[in-house]
């Protein structure tokens, strides 16, 4: 419905306006290509029937909850998240706050209060997509649920990139191993951390290499320590700034904390207190401690120009 189209602001169940809606539901870390043809196609079946579509999604991310020990972290922010799930063209989103308590409603009760809370008359999921204690609500038992409470289920086949299933743990494997060309092709769009600029101890002007410094956030899926040719993006702008960005903790100087510092190529000013988003593109090497200030600063030459080169050719 277009005059709801791509709401920002995340609702509770409770605020929904009434009327029936198609409803699609989803951890959706990252936002991923596979995610992205569940959106779309749950989209074009509200304009097909006239009906919004509500998106329903669950923070923390259930994995963070019931296995915090195991889980590795999140593609992306619940900020991000949200605006990427408006940027698909969804009508709602509700967001249902997940709980341990929750994780033990049986598939039956919970299918009950979401029908309760939406009155949808049809649910689209990926064709994996289970709920419920023990994960018993699998897309087999929600359609037999929904034939009772009166909605149609329907299951998206998962997208696979040539061989390769597009999945959120695919994701988050290729970042952590520093692979972010091939989490930029799952995705669909490069992986981003973003924060406020804070001050460091302006080695990097020091040297020739001014960097805008940003600590990870506080829950992502830890990106390999190294040299990534990036992109930088800065409030109100319209293109990518290139740049080189440099993940670690600095090993030949301090061995501080870690964290992204971005060198915005071409660029000079204070960014001090404004937020920068770093997108990464590719690895171009790892981390490493060199023997003297020297020779940083003529292997960072080295990849200042390498950047370049696969900006070029990435465009």
């Amino acid at each position: 419905m277009s005059e709801t189209r791509a709401m920002s602001v995340p609702l509770a169940p409770d605020e929904l306006p009434p009327g029936e809606r198609i409803v699609t539901i989803g951890t959706f870390d990252g936002v991923h290509r596979g995610h992205r043809r569940l959106l779309d196609r749950a989209v074009q079946r509200g304009q097909e029937l006239d009906l919004p579509v509500t998106g329903v999604t669950f923070e923390p991310v259930p994995a963070a909850v019931l296995r915090p020990e195991a889980f590795s972290g999140r593609i992306s922010t619940p900020e991000e998240k949200l605006e990427r799930l408006a940027e698909a063209g969804l009508d709602e989103i509700v967001v249902v706050p997940f709980t341990v308590e929750l994780s033990r409603w049986s598939p039956e009760d919970f299918m009950a209060w979401l029908q309760e809370k939406t009155n949808l008359r049809e649910l689209w999921v990926g064709e994996e997509f289970a709920l419920g204690k023990d994960r018993a609500g699998t897309v087999e038992r929600l359609t037999e649920i929904g034939a009772g409470l009166g909605f149609r289920m329907v299951a998206v086949p998962r997208l696979t990139n040539g061989q390769e299933v597009v999945s959120s743990s695919r994701v988050r494997t290729a970042v952590m191993n520093g692979d972010v060309a091939t989490a930029r092709r799952l995705l669909g769009r490069p992986f981003r951390v973003e924060g406020e600029v804070v001050h460091g101890q302006h080695l990097g002007r020091a040297i020739g290499f001014p960097t805008a410094n940003v600590a990870p956030p506080a829950g992502l899926a830890p990106l390999a320590d190294g040299i990534y040719a990036a992109w930088g993006w800065l409030p109100g702008d319209q293109t990518p700034r290139p740049a080189v960005a440099y993940i670690g903790s600095r090993p030949t100087v301090d061995d501080g904390d870690r964290m992204v510092e971005t060198h915005l190529l071409d660029f000079d000013g204070d960014l001090y207190g404004q937020t920068l988003a770093t997108e990464l593109l590719e690895r171009i090497r790892p981390d490493a401690r060199f023997d003297s200030i020297e020779d940083l600063i003529a292997q960072m030459q080295i990849d200042k120009a390498q950047a370049r080169d696969v900006l070029r050719v990435i465009g």
